[in-house]
């Protein structure tokens, strides 16, 4: 087999390459970078006004320090929030809100890629297995969050499937939030996507799964690590999207692919029965118009 540009060189790459410290606290080491702007938590309105100053500013990524977690509780409810589509993120340990902020290029994405899966879903009729829900507050131990998008069966209720876009975010931060989604005890995700949109305006399009410890754990405390699976990069290219990507097989030897197929059962929390119900497929084709149809909002949006 050719080696792929797209291919991972050594098995490395299957794990987010944390300190120690933050795999023993999966999810809940946020690391902050040169897009986010750390304040001291200082009351609601002083809350309220950050938010609205740095709306449509580009810092698309808030951190308060000192949040009890009874300011939280009230930041966090429908009644109190300034901005109903500000994702928030907070660890109980540390008292750290995170706010990811509103924004065209993030909500887009979130948008094109929920429609890719919502409409294979509609077309398999298993839709109404699915339980229609916005972006979930979801408590998982020491630590909250809200994805950027969510699918759970009807059957259970219960978050299977979530999408986080990293428009403004770094690598690192999207693989921490593909660990606590994954690792947490009690959590109920099996599939996490992730987006990252970088500066070249290219697009890398990961799906993380619990993977398999390399050696024996005799201690039930320690989960199984999450893993990439699947990578897709899409290219901003003269000529048109370049995507290339490769994907894990059973033997987790990696293998050239430029689709994501994401399991059948994931979605609906039973296997696929009938003829119509299948994986869901993003193809080739699918990705360069999912791709095509952002870059061509994003001109439109900055020519004004």
């Amino acid at each position: 087999m050719e080696s792929s540009p797209c291919l991972p060189q050594h098995d490395s790459v299957f794990t987010s390459n944390f300190s120690s410290n933050e795999a023993k606290m999966p999810g809940l080491v946020i690391p902050t970078h040169t897009h986010t702007n750390l304040m001291k938590y200082n009351g609601y309105a002083s809350f309220v006004a950050s938010l609205r100053d740095n709306l449509h500013t580009g810092l698309e990524v808030l951190e308060f320090s000192g949040v009890s977690a009874n300011d939280f509780e009230f930041l966090s409810s429908d009644r109190n929030r300034p901005l109903k589509s500000a994702k928030f993120s907070y660890n109980f340990l540390t008292e750290l809100l995170t706010i990811k902020m509103p924004g065209f290029a993030h909500e887009t994405l979130t948008g094109l890629f929920k429609a890719m899966i919502d409409k294979q879903l509609f077309a398999m009729g298993v839709f109404d297995e699915l339980i229609p829900r916005a972006s979930l507050l979801t408590v998982l131990g020491n630590w909250a969050k809200e994805p950027d998008a969510c699918w759970a069966p009807e059957s259970t209720d219960d978050l299977t499937v979530v999408l986080e876009v990293g428009a403004s975010e770094s690598a690192p931060r999207l693989a921490i939030d593909a660990r606590g989604w994954l690792e947490t005890p009690g959590t109920t995700v099996r599939t996490c996507i992730t987006i990252d949109l970088s500066r070249e305006n290219n697009l890398t399009i990961d799906v993380w799964r619990l993977g398999r410890r390399a050696y024996a754990v005799s201690s039930r405390n320690l989960p199984s690590p999450a893993v990439r699976v699947q990578r897709v990069e899409i290219l901003s290219g003269e000529a048109g999207p370049e995507i290339c990507g490769w994907k894990t097989d059973q033997n987790t030897d990696t293998i050239p692919t430029d689709e994501i197929r994401l399991d059948f059962a994931m979605f609906v929390g039973r296997p696929a029965a009938t003829d119509p119900e299948q994986d869901i497929v993003i193809d080739r084709n699918l990705l360069m118009t999912f791709a095509n149809r952002f870059w061509r909002y994003q001109g439109r949006r900055l020519q004004g």
